[in-house]
């Protein structure tokens, strides 16, 4: 179909007013709507799952419109995005995604769902010209984690509600013999201590971490909220840990090499190795916290190790912007130090080495890497 646009491709819009329509199948097995995101000072962001219609976005979750003219004059990009809400973990429960805008069509592949939000498309304004670009840039996380990342204010009301079908929630139980509301991954850096992200962990009442070397509780001891960084202490001890920080930072071009417990319930019980290269030394926006990392990461990553081909900690798994590019985000290990060194723990450092086989590596290192399961 000539109208159908491929991620990338823009088009332009004859009309002030954009006609913005959804198909799918399965969608009665997760809660799901179409959320417009202003990139604005004035224009607020519409969550339909949650929020009366804006005056630019009036009608229905799945089939509304914009109005473009009633925008502020300084507004000149929205976009627009499919997201789950009430407690779905990803977007895997629907298929088939086709969404019409002004007549231009943009698919969604389903392996492009295994995100809790995806930007597929972006209206934007150049030369006083209103165009529509097709995208897919998903984060696991969800929308709040999206807005932080492109600096708009998003609160997502519903997320913490049970989701409609459980069946998209990890198959394994809670700390209760329950199964998790969400899970992530984290690594051991003291006897009783793992660093995971902030994320992961900041609005659980319950936490069990499970490994190769038991199965425990657990209790956050700090959650950094503005570097998304937390220090969880576990109930039991299972010894002290030989991970090592690497004393210099990421180098760009290096491997970086991921270790975690990525949809777990989906990919078997025991943790996921996933290698690529340090494509980046700085987040969106410039951020120096983060690094870009190339190694594929799925929802339960977030928390999880980043090692360089040494075995040697170089980051902390943070979270992915899709682009069919595999665009990664961790944090540095400095971050995580700060947080080890505010309770006294030992931090282990050593300079970068030689390259080691990487199935040395991953037998050598995951039996420190954890699975977190957390309920609300």
């Amino acid at each position: 179909m000539s109208n159908v646009l491929v991620p990338g491709e823009n088009a332009s819009i004859d009309a002030t007013e954009v006609k913005i329509s959804l198909l799918c199948h399965g969608g009665g097995f997760v809660n799901h709507a179409i959320a417009v995101v202003p990139i604005s000072r004035k224009d607020m962001p519409w969550l339909p799952l949650q929020d009366a219609p804006q005056p630019y976005a009036p009608g229905a979750t799945s089939d509304f419109r914009i109005d473009l003219s009633v925008l502020d004059a300084l507004t000149d990009r929205l976009l627009l995005v499919l997201y789950s809400s009430a407690g779905s973990v990803t977007l895997k429960g629907l298929s088939d995604v086709r969404i019409t805008i002004n007549g231009f069509v943009v698919d969604v592949d389903n392996a492009d769902l295994a995100v809790s939000s995806i930007v597929f498309g972006e209206l934007y304004r150049r030369n006083d010209v209103w165009r529509v670009r097709s995208k897919r840039d998903g984060v696991f996380e969800g929308i709040e984690e999206l807005g932080r990342r492109i600096g708009v204010s998003i609160v997502d009301r519903r997320k913490n509600e049970t989701p409609i079908d459980t069946r998209t929630q990890p198959e394994h139980g809670g700390s209760r013999g329950r199964k998790a509301d969400w899970t992530g991954s984290g690594f051991l850096v003291g006897d009783r201590y793992l660093i995971t992200n902030g994320h992961v962990v900041e609005k659980a009442s319950e936490i069990q971490v499970s490994g190769f070397l038991g199965k425990t509780n657990a209790e956050p001891v700090i959650v950094d909220e503005m570097n998304d960084l937390a220090l969880i202490r576990l109930d039991q001890s299972f010894g002290g840990s030989e991970l090592f920080f690497r004393e210099v930072g990421p180098i760009l071009g290096e491997f970086a090499v991921t270790l975690g417990y990525p949809l777990s319930g989906l990919l078997g019980s025991g943790p996921q190795v996933s290698q690529g290269l340090v494509s980046g030394l700085l987040g969106p926006g410039e951020d120096s916290r983060l690094i870009q990392i190339s190694a594929p990461i799925q929802p339960g990553s977030s928390g999880g190790p980043v090692f360089d081909s040494s075995g040697l900690l170089i980051g902390v798994v943070n979270a992915t912007l899709v682009s069919g590019q595999n665009v990664n985000f961790a944090i540095r290990t400095g971050l995580a130090v700060a947080l080890m060194e505010a309770v006294g723990i030992d931090v282990n450092a050593k300079p970068k080495s030689s390259a080691r086989d990487l199935s040395e590596l991953t037998k050598t290192n995951s039996k420190y890497v954890w699975r977190i399961e957390c309920n609300a």
